[in-house]
């Protein structure tokens, strides 16, 4: 039963949340979950030091490679 999928399950739901850190630049946690998994099983990911444009490029590249 241990055996590992061929395939994933399309995204459910997703997060993603982002911060001014003052003097250090925008904070990203992007987080989505598929279908077969739970919260805690998804993965995610943690950008930090980002300029406003570099924000944006990684929230349109996160949202393109999940969807």
């Amino acid at each position: 039963m241990d055996q590992q999928r061929l395939f994933r399950l399309a995204v459910e739901s997703g997060v993603i949340t982002f911060f001014h850190e003052p003097r250090s630049g925008w904070k990203l946690v992007v987080r989505f979950r598929r279908g077969d998994e739970t919260w805690a099983e998804a993965q995610w990911e943690t950008y930090s030091g980002l300029s406003t444009r570099e924000l944006l490029d990684v929230i349109d590249a996160s949202l393109d490679s999940a969807l």
